[in-house]
């Protein structure tokens, strides 16, 4: 069993948090240390920038309580964010292939070691998977299945389909909280448009940079009631032609919501910037952002990194029983996969043109679709 002890504990469970996320992007250096992405991609260079390049090559999703949650979510949630991480917890959130991996060592011997195996136990060895481009740790996930029902949209596609419009409250933990006007098709038109099946339970949302987050499909068909609008406090920014003064109610209901536009201009399309210190950040929201409302109306508070955090009014609360929805609102959004109780890895290998998707506008929704159009 793998133990972490020391000052540098953390770091070292933290890399297995996202053993192979993309290695260029913020989300993934942010956990210290890619040494296993680097090894794998050592033993596989042709893996590079496929979806077997993320974290789910050697993580699982897994249920907490009634929700199921992606890879991420649900490493976060066994393992924890800050020590003392629960014994045993990190092994709980890999895969077969990622327990083999850890096994052998956790360096390019073991992923020699573990090729000729077959983890999954569909009847193909690992390395005959990887080099297929299917994912060794997931028995659905093989040479032998065929890639997901899909509907590619363009920009054009995308604005043909019903606009929503709607102002509303970005409660974020670390950064800024901020009102603003995002426009788009709601979740709820934009899955019946691609032919989403009935059986359908959950989508998952990828960002360009392999970030991902999983939503209840009854959640996204869902409405939720509008707040107040606040001006009076510095830590809320808004537009200023808003036209709503302090506490005024604003109008309409709140929707899970692709949008395209905020305060009437399109999105800055996304891009990876590299920072001084070798790590990088995701600069821009667009073409396209999930965005995801609060579930019932809250005051905003103060930011966790403020030095005034603990000031009335509404101080930063940890604990706020309401989910802070910016924290859900994925930028640079190209893929949408729409799962089954019994199938969250559809084939359908994007990840290999993400960023020219997001230079031309694409999207594409794929998995459990009934006819999908062309």
């Amino acid at each position: 069993m793998l133990k972490i002890k020391g000052p540098l504990g953390f770091c070292v469970a933290a890399a297995l948090l996202l053993l192979l996320a993309f290695p260029v992007v913020a989300a993934y250096k942010t956990h210290n240390d890619d040494s296993d992405a680097n090894a794998f991609l050592q033993v596989y260079p042709a893996a590079r920038g496929t979806k077997l390049d993320n974290c789910y090559l050697c993580h699982t999703g897994g249920n907490v309580g009634k929700k199921y949650l992606d890879s991420c979510d649900y490493c976060h949630a066994v393992y924890g964010f800050k020590p003392p991480h629960p014994e045993g917890s990190i092994r709980q959130t890999l895969n077969a292939y990622g327990l083999a991996y850890d096994d052998a060592g956790r360096n390019q011997a073991a992923l020699t070691a573990i090729a000729a195996r077959d983890s999954d136990g569909d009847s193909y060895a690992n390395e005959q998977e990887i080099e297929a481009g299917r994912l060794p740790g997931d028995a659905k996930d093989h040479p032998g299945v065929t890639d997901a029902p899909a509907v590619l949209y363009t920009r054009e596609k995308i604005r043909q389909l019903p606009k929503t419009a709607q102002i509303m409250a970005a409660d974020t933990a670390k950064a800024g909280d901020f009102f603003a006007t995002y426009t788009g098709v709601t979740l709820a038109e934009l899955l019946k448009d691609a032919g989403i099946r009935e059986d359908a339970t959950d989508v998952t949302v990828f960002a360009a940079d392999g970030f991902s987050k999983t939503f209840p499909v009854a959640d996204l068909q869902k409405t939720y009631p509008q707040g107040r609008f606040y001006t009076k406090f510095p830590w809320i920014s808004f537009p200023l032609s808003t036209g709503y003064g302090h506490e005024a109610q604003l109008p309409g209901d709140l929707h899970y919501l692709l949008a395209y536009e905020r305060d009437g201009y399109p999105l800055l399309e996304s891009k990876i910037v590299a920072e001084e210190d070798s790590r990088s950040h995701l600069d821009g929201e667009g073409p396209y952002r999930f965005i995801t409302p609060l579930r019932e109306p809250v005051v905003p508070d103060r930011s966790q990194w403020t030095i005034d955090r603990d000031d009335p009014p509404y101080p930063y609360n940890p604990n706020r029983p309401v989910t802070r929805n910016a924290d859900f609102c994925i930028k640079a959004v190209v893929a949408i996969q729409v799962n089954t109780a019994d199938n969250k890895s559809w084939s359908y290998d994007w990840s290999g043109r993400a960023w020219e998707m997001i230079e031309k506008g694409e999207l594409v929704v794929y998995g459990a679709l009934k006819s999908p159009k062309q």
